[in-house]
C-alpha cells in the first residue's frame, strides 16, 4: 500500500514563536528535524511526506523548502505567508515559490483567532492571491470558526481549500453538533474543498486510553462524519507528526485509519492514503 502523509512538522524548538508548546505539551518540547521525520517514514514504509509550517515566518517556510529539496521523500511543503496583507502577499508567495517548486500550499494560523478575521476584505483578497499563484489554501481553523470558513470559501470559488484536522471537533467532550452539520454543509456547497483526516487523536481524551481499541472507539464516529460529509474522493490522510506523539505513536495513528478502512471495505485505501493527495497537490 502506497502512503503519502500530508501533514508532518519539523522544527527547532526555540524562540518566542514556539510559545504554543506549553507545559502540557512537554513530550514535544525538543527539536524534530528532517532526519527524525525520514526515519519515521522509512520505519513505517510511508512513501512520502509533506512538511507543514509550524512558525508564522517566511524564514521558516524557506527553511522547510530547503529541507524538501534535499530528499525525494518530501513531496511538498505547506508554507506560511501573512494573508492579512491582501494583494501585497503576492510578493511573498512568489518569493517562496522562487525557492522551490515543492511549495504546494499556504496556511495562516487562524486557530485561536477571532472568527471574524477570516472574512475581512484583506484576508479574502490574500486567500484569492494564494489561488492565483496555483497554490492550495489550508485552513487551520476550529469547529467554532466554521461559519466564517464557509463564508471565506464562498468568496473564493477559484481557490482549492483543504480543511486541516477535520476542523478540530470537540472529541474530548463527545460533541458532534453543530460541527458535523456545518462540515457537511461546507462539503455540499463547495466542491473545491477537501479534508484531512488528521489531528483527531490530540483532540480526544487520550490520557484515559489504555490501548488502541479505546482510541478507535472514541475517534471512529468523527472519522465516519468526515467521510459522510466529503466522500472518499475528498478525504486524505495526515499524521500530524510529531504533535500526534502526545496521544499515540506514529503506528497508532496509522492503525486508526487502517482499522476504519477494514470496517468499511467499500472505501478505497488508495484514495485515502495517496490518490486524493496526489490530485490536490499535483504530486505527479
Amino acid at each position: 500500500m502506497r502512503i503519502i502523509d500530508t501533514h508532518n512538522h519539523i522544527w527547532h524548538c526555540k524562540g518566542e514563536h514556539f510559545s504554543w508548546i506549553t507545559e502540557d505539551l512537554a513530550t514535544i518540547r525538543r527539536d524534530f528535524l528532517i532526519e527524525d521525520l525520514l526515519a519515521v517514514l522509512d520505519e513505517h514504509r510511508v512513501a512520502g511526506g509533506m512538511l507543514v509550517q509550524a512558525v508564522p515566518t517566511l524564514a521558516e517556510s524557506e527553511w522547510l523548502l530547503v529541507m524538501a529539496e534535499q530528499t525525494d521523500k518530501i513531496n511538498g511543503v505547506i508554507g506560511w505567508a501573512d494573508i492579512t496583507k491582501g494583494q501585497a502577499v503576492t510578493a511573498d508567495l512568489r518569493r517562496l515559490m522562487g525557492k522551490s517548486n515543492r511549495l504546494k500550499g499556504i496556511r495562516y494560523m487562524s486557530q485561536g483567532l477571532p472568527s471574524g478575521h477570516l472574512v475581512t476584505p484583506e484576508f479574502v483578497e490574500g486567500v484569492r492571491c494564494v489561488g492565483e499563484q496555483g497554490l492550495v489554501y489550508e485552513l487551520l481553523a476550529t469547529a467554532q470558526q466554521l461559519d466564517d470558513v464557509d463564508r471565506l470559501i464562498a468568496a473564493c470559488p477559484d481557490v482549492v481549500f483543504v480543511i486541516e484536522h477535520m476542523a478540530k471537533p470537540a472529541i474530548r467532550a463527545g460533541e458532534m453538533e453543530p460541527w458535523r452539520s456545518k462540515l457537511r454543509q461546507i462539503a455540499q456547497h463547495h466542491s473545491n474543498v477537501f479534508c484531512k483526516l488528521s489531528g483527531m487523536t490530540t483532540e480526544a481524551d487520550y490520557q484515559r486510553w489504555s490501548g488502541l481499541d479505546q482510541a478507535y472507539q472514541e475517534t471512529e464516529p468523527y472519522i465516519a462524519a468526515v467521510f459522510s460529509a466529503f466522500g472518499e474522493d475528498r478525504v486524505m490522510f495526515g499524521s500530524d507528526w510529531p504533535v500526534s506523539l502526545l496521544a499515540l505513536p506514529y503506528a497508532g495513528v496509522l492503525a486508526l485509519c487502517q482499522r476504519y478502512l477494514q470496517d468499511n471495505p467499500a472505501l478505497s485505501a488508495d484514495k485515502l492514503f495517496h490518490l486524493v493527495a496526489e490530485n490536490v497537490y499535483s504530486l505527479k
